[in-house]
């Protein structure tokens, strides 16, 4: 190598990165400011988990109102209703709004059909022996779902916003039975998905549980082994209520003069699919 050469090479530096600066070293506040861009709580709730400062920032109530509400869709209002009887009739129910001081939230209550008079009719094999009047039977994320006739054989899940419907029918081996089925929604927040949950029981001892889901269209009958806990739980007169991921049951141990200090409840984790 010439010895102008060596020069040029010697004088030829590897630029310095400077490194990251430590985690410790930011502040409440901009910490703050990157846990509100995460895309959802469970996002936030891993990042809490990371250390004590961290976990103090993620859990400070004016970030985690803050992040609810940047994520959370409005309220529009509530539907009260009588349950009780369903399916055998229509309960009564009625809508109180939430947005009396929101122009856009009264606007969204005016233009929607929260007593879905506007969904369209189907046809059903069971028209000429019961009624066909829609019944209310949950509410997700914003949509309805509803049943006809008696032994809720027609089911939709109704967006009284948009005034859209997705119609489907209970599974074949359901339609042979009179006994009631239970029914439970869970939207998914992300996108337009949801599952639906029914609960068949017949006599004591005997019963039988499927998910509908959205994305293909289909029932699936939840395995037998998995429908041992729901053989083994009292009648249940009531539709679930979902809470996340879960959906819960209560049993009618309470009404039973001898079983009255009882309280059970059936839960369904929509994930794994497992009842408990």
């Amino acid at each position: 190598m010439e010895p102008w050469e060596r020069s040029r090479t010697a004088s030829v530096k590897k630029p310095t990165i400077s490194p990251a600066p430590p985690v410790d070293s930011l502040g409440d506040d901009l910490l703050g400011e990157i846990l509100l861009r995460l895309p959802d709580m469970a996002s936030l709730a891993s990042a809490a988990l990371v250390c004590k400062s961290w976990a103090r920032v993620a859990c400070a109530p004016a970030i985690f109102r803050h992040f609810l509400s940047l994520r959370r869709p409005p309220l529009v209002g509530f539907i009260l209703t009588d349950n009780r009887h369903v399916p055998l009739h229509c309960a009564d129910f009625r809508f109180i709004s939430a947005g009396s001081g929101n122009r856009n939230l009264a606007t969204a209550v005016a233009d929607g059909d929260f007593f879905f008079e506007d969904l369209p009719e189907i046809d059903s094999d069971d028209e000429e022996y019961y009624e066909d009047e829609w019944r209310l039977r949950g509410c997700y994320g914003g949509r309805l779902l509803l049943s006809r006739s008696r032994d809720s054989v027609d089911l939709a899940v109704y967006d009284p916003l948009a005034r859209t419907a997705v119609f489907f029918r209970a599974p074949q081996v359901w339609r042979l039975w009179f006994p009631m089925v239970r029914y439970a929604i869970v939207a998914n927040d992300t996108d337009s998905s949801f599952q639906v949950i029914g609960l068949q029981q017949w006599g004591w001892g005997d019963a039988s549980s499927a998910v509908f889901s959205s994305s293909n269209r289909k029932w699936v009958m939840i395995d037998s082994d998995a429908d041992c806990v729901v053989r083994k739980f009292n009648r249940i007169r009531s539709d679930g209520i979902p809470a996340g991921r879960f959906v819960y049951w209560r049993s009618v141990t309470k009404t039973v003069k001898y079983r009255k200090n009882e309280e059970k409840i059936l839960v369904l984790d929509t994930e794994t699919i497992v009842w408990s």
